[in-house]
């Protein structure tokens, strides 16, 4: 349904991106249990910009269907602020994202139980990833892909789709090749909990050759449920809470405010508010309602409901920086989409059959390698505590990671050239780059709103680069590259390096080039993190904000610590698993 009915629900979701509309729609499951989903943006569900894989590139670029935040100038990047884009929409970053389907390694999520969360380890996050999707590579995908489909660790039978790409570049091969003459290992199953090595990466495409999102996959099936409301155009502006407090002095939530064309609405409820508005936007929110850190909602003249300092604070990313390379004209790049007649025969190929370039992203190999595959020789000393006492746990784990096999760079391989600002394709010719990204920093920040208005953006501080030991980690990533470069597999193939080019040389002119270009991999998590009270949570292992009794947060803001992946399958476990306590902690209330 698409209009509004009633002004009471069981529950009320704020926020119809990933999470939210996976929530939803197991909750409705349930023909007794009303929901209604706020979400700011629109329905683009159906729109070709959206549904067609190959322009997901075009999506994260200012439009209607993105929140497009930025960061505070970063003082270790030369004061440059980064471009933050998180999807607007019915579906939110799943619109928007490019669709990459990548789970991390089993450590990580094993560590979420041992920070205080039992039940959220690597055995528990399983079912619910399976839950989640349908994965049915064929025989010959099987074959050609090298891929091992293990049916404990995959779903069949979920709602969202996973496949193994359609199109490939040519020049896959000899990067994988060049890979395995590194000692890099090729892994037939990314996403078995043990993500080491070069892959065949899986994105969330349906079998039509379509973006699968929450909105597609989650919504779509169910949107005629008469139980379930979806209001577009409507931005949660705070939680309401009842004037008097549970028996253990808990918070009550009991209603939400929001805007819909240009008038203050609110909508009840009778059981529980689910914050489901992402890592950015959730704490915001937490905090327009009064919760938060007394000294930041003091200091913009918001009431304060509850004294919770971790709110807004562990912001963690991935960051990454950037290696191209020309390649010899006989390996096509992603540049031919630039020549019109080659674009409008790519379009008839991907309109009759859904397969070249269109039918995905064109990065379609990822590489991910713990610090001994490509720091050498570095016996760096580790930082001193980088993150406030609250999260020295947290970076003790990670610094304990570092030699235990868990990866701290990924390599994303794309036919084409990924543009940073000084530096542009030349038309002609052909190009590969290799996005180099870190997937546990040392930094952490902070998102905390900027004002009491609450159609203004929060002011986000990743604190990037702010520790030796990150940028040491991408200097070591370029020079792995280049050495990549220089295999007998590749070194015919890549034929001259642009980024950050051969004049840069020195460990001084890389850490200025990387300083200069470091940008974020749109992987915010961490503001509501899943850790004890005392350390610095906001959520307990039920989801439950702390000091309320029906106020949940569901969303990346919960992962207390960065994984190893693109984050999106991890949110759609999250948001089962979310759904799965809801029903149980119901039927047993």
């Amino acid at each position: 349904m698409s209009t509004m009915e009633e002004r009471t629900f069981n529950y009320v979701l704020i926020g119809g991106g990933t999470a939210g509309l996976a929530v939803a729609a197991r909750l409705t499951e349930d023909p007794t249990i009303t929901v209604c989903v706020l979400e700011a943006g629109e329905d683009v569900t159906k729109q070709l910009d959206f549904t067609v894989p190959g322009f997901g590139f075009k999506n994260l670029g200012p439009s209607k269907v993105n929140w497009g935040l930025s960061t505070v100038p970063q003082v270790n990047a030369k004061d440059r602020s980064l471009y933050l884009p998180r999807g607007k929409a019915l579906g939110g970053s799943s619109m928007i994202n490019l669709m990459t389907l990548g789970r991390g390694h089993e450590a990580e999520y094993n560590a979420f139980a041992s920070l205080g969360s039992p039940g959220w380890d690597w055995k528990g996050m399983v079912e619910y990833f399976r839950l989640s999707e349908t994965f049915a590579p064929t025989t010959e995908e099987i074959s050609k892909f090298e891929v091992v489909f293990n049916a404990a660790t995959h779903g069949t039978r979920g709602p969202l789709q996973r496949t193994l790409p359609t199109w490939i570049s040519e020049l896959q091969a000899p990067v994988i090749r060049a890979m395995r003459s590194l000692g890099v290992p090729y892994n037939p199953d990314g996403a078995s909990g043990n993500n080491v090595g070069v892959w065949t990466s899986n994105h969330s495409i349906d079998t039509n050759g379509a973006r699968s999102s929450s909105a597609s996959a989650y919504y779509e099936p169910n949107k005629s449920r008469t139980n379930l409301v979806v209001i577009t155009g409507a931005q949660a502006t705070r939680v309401i809470f009842r004037s008097s407090k549970d028996a253990s002095g808990n918070l009550i939530a009991s209603a939400v405010e929001y805007s819909k064309d240009g008038q203050v609405l609110t909508v009840s409820t009778t059981e529980e508010v689910l914050l489901c508005a992402g890592a950015l936007k959730t704490p915001q929110l937490l905090e327009l309602s009064g919760i938060g850190d007394e000294k930041v909602l003091k200091d913009k003249g918001v009431h304060l409901e509850l004294n919770l300092p971790g709110v807004g604070a562990n912001l963690q990313d991935h960051f990454w920086c950037l290696f191209v390379s020309e390649t010899d004209s006989k390996y096509e790049s992603v540049e031919v989409l630039n020549n019109p007649v080659r674009a409008a025969e790519e379009w008839k190929l991907y309109d009759e059959s859904k397969r070249g370039m269109l039918s995905g992203i064109g990065s379609t190999l990822l590489t991910f390698l713990p610090k001994e595959y490509f720091m050498e020789g570095s016996d760096r000393v580790l930082p001193e505590q980088i993150r406030t006492s609250l999260y020295q746990r947290l970076e003790n784990i990670q610094k304990g990671w570092l030699g235990e096999g868990v990866p701290f760079l990924e390599i994303g391989f794309v036919p084409g050239f990924l543009p940073i600002p000084g530096h542009k394709a030349e038309e002609g010719k052909s190009y590969c780059s290799f996005f180099l990204a870190l997937t546990h920093p040392f930094s952490s920040g902070t998102v905390h709103i900027a004002s009491s208005d609450p159609f203004a953006s929060p002011a986000i501080d990743h604190c990037v680069l702010d520790n030796e030991l990150d940028i040491e980690i991408l200097v070591h990533a370029i020079k792995f590259t280049r050495k990549l470069a220089d295999t007998p597999d590749l070194s015919s193939v890549l034929t001259k390096e642009v980024i950050p080019g051969p004049e840069v040389q020195t460990d001084e002119e890389i850490k200025d080039f990387i300083r200069g270009s470091i940008d974020t991999v749109f992987h915010p998590i961490g503001t509501a993190a899943m850790l004890p009270r005392e350390e610095g949570g906001v959520v307990g292992a039920s989801l439950k904000v702390y000091g309320t009794s029906n106020l949940r947060v569901v969303d990346a803001s919960i992962i207390p610590i960065q994984l190893s992946a693109h984050i999106q399958a991890t949110v759609y476990a999250i948001a089962e698993k979310a759904a799965a306590i809801i029903k149980h902690e119901r039927q047993h209330a």
